[in-house]
């Protein structure tokens, strides 16, 4: 649900653009109300330029195109959506259901980001590299994450049979996450995207188990 700071968007009168890291944030929060306001294929430069006061070319200081400044948009909101699911997921003590948890968490934290910037399915498989470039920074954290929760679980593994594990459950869950956007559009309906966090469920535990026993 948008509220009214998304979808009420402030202007600015026109100025020079500073080298001010602040300004350059002005421009990423006002960049972020107007994707979430009307989705990255309608935003434009001149309208973002717009409403802090900057023309198009004055942008062009701080971000080379559009698809840049979409990128640090997301990249902030999934570092603070990661942020927060950690904090929330450190609160559970069984550490399976943590590990559970964690994931099935993790798919709302990404599929919010694409709900509230209206990613068409043509656009998740345009800007398909662009997600990897801003994933990265979060990958290994994330992975250091889930090891140490796993090492409780499994202690008699070695630190690379766990590394090696937890790598693989985030490519069965990529992979599943992909194909449930494509194919079933479980951004659509609340009752589609619990369907599928159920069957992705299943899919780790049955990994979990059979790693526990090898």
């Amino acid at each position: 649900m948008e509220n009214n700071e998304q979808t009420h968007i402030s202007k600015r009168k026109p100025g020079r653009p500073s080298t001010n890291d602040s300004r350059k944030q002005e421009i990423i929060d006002k960049a972020t109300q107007c994707f979430f306001k009307f989705g990255y294929n309608k935003t434009t430069l001149d309208e973002i330029g717009e409403s802090i006061g900057f023309n198009k070319a004055a942008l062009y200081y701080y971000f080379k195109n559009k698809e840049e400044l979409f990128v640090q948009v997301l990249n902030n909101q999934i570092k603070h959506g990661l942020i927060n699911l950690k904090n929330n997921i450190e609160e559970i003590e069984n550490p399976e259901n943590k590990f559970f948890q964690y994931f099935w968490h993790r798919t709302k934290v990404i599929s919010n980001v694409l709900k509230l910037t209206n990613l068409s399915n043509e656009n998740i498989l345009d800007l398909h590299s662009t997600f990897e470039t801003i994933y990265s920074p979060f990958k290994k954290s994330e992975k250091d994450f889930l090891a140490k929760i796993l090492t409780t679980i499994v202690p008699h593994k070695s630190k690379t049979e766990i590394e090696n594990f937890v790598s693989l459950c985030f490519d069965v869950v990529n992979s599943l996450s992909l194909s449930a956007l494509m194919l079933h559009n479980i951004l659509s309906k609340d009752s589609t995207f619990e369907e599928y966090n159920k069957k992705k469920d299943i899919v780790l535990q049955h990994l979990l188990t059979s790693f526990k026993l090898k």
